[in-house]
């Protein structure tokens, strides 16, 4: 109740003025405090929920339930995020360690490859820190019939901003997920406003008739 008590308070007692977007972000899976944001919100309009998972099953598991809950409840999935996808540094900001010993060889193995093939340092690393299972969270969107927004690499520069309640793209323009966040953030963008528009049609195509 006191949960309950609170998200109420926050979506029908505050007058957040004129917004571009309230955007809700919510844990993992379908408890009553999601039940409740609907409910307060359904009468403001809802555009739609954006499902975010990484790639392991452990966590597809829950955003299928995710799914399935926003279909029951008709709150449309504009799309859905992988995030942790996996992650890429440039070659020269690696750090190297000795897998014997654990001692760190960066500057021995940084002035081996400056020597012998300097241009693998401007060559961008990645690895798969969580391997997919199966076909991956782009597999489950066409599953679903989702569209996938995009895909999120982790960043250390990004959980920099959020630490330090700096805008990431602003304070980090050159990151390695800046990119992909814009694009994330372009299509989802792109999604509401194609659905008002859609909306806007049929409401105008009902009045006069």
């Amino acid at each position: 109740p006191r949960k309950n008590g609170l998200i109420k308070q926050f979506l029908t007692d505050v007058d957040w003025g004129t917004l571009d977007y309230l955007i809700v972000d919510t844990p993992p899976g379908t408890s009553d405090e999601h039940l409740s944001i609907i409910q307060y919100l359904r009468g403001s309009g809802i555009d739609g929920a954006v499902v975010v998972t990484t790639p392991q099953e452990v966590a597809m598991q829950d955003v299928r339930k995710e799914i399935n809950f926003c279909r029951k409840t008709n709150v449309e999935v504009l799309g859905l995020v992988e995030n942790m996808s996996g992650y890429q540094s440039p070659v020269s900001n690696l750090q190297f360690r000795d897998p014997s010993s654990g001692a760190d060889v960066t500057a021995a193995t940084m002035a081996m490859i400056q020597s012998k093939c300097p241009e693998l340092l401007s060559v961008m690393a990645h690895a798969e820190v969580f391997p997919a299972f199966g076909d991956g969270p782009q597999g489950m969107a066409a599953k679903f019939g989702v569209d996938l927004l995009g895909k999120l690499p982790l960043d250390n520069q990004l959980m920099a901003a959020c630490e330090q309640g700096q805008a990431f793209v602003t304070a980090y323009p050159d990151s390695i997920a800046c990119a992909p966040l814009k694009s994330i953030v372009a299509n989802l963008k792109a999604r509401v406003e194609a659905n008002a528009a859609t909306r806007a049609a049929q409401e105008g195509a009902a009045a006069s008739e």
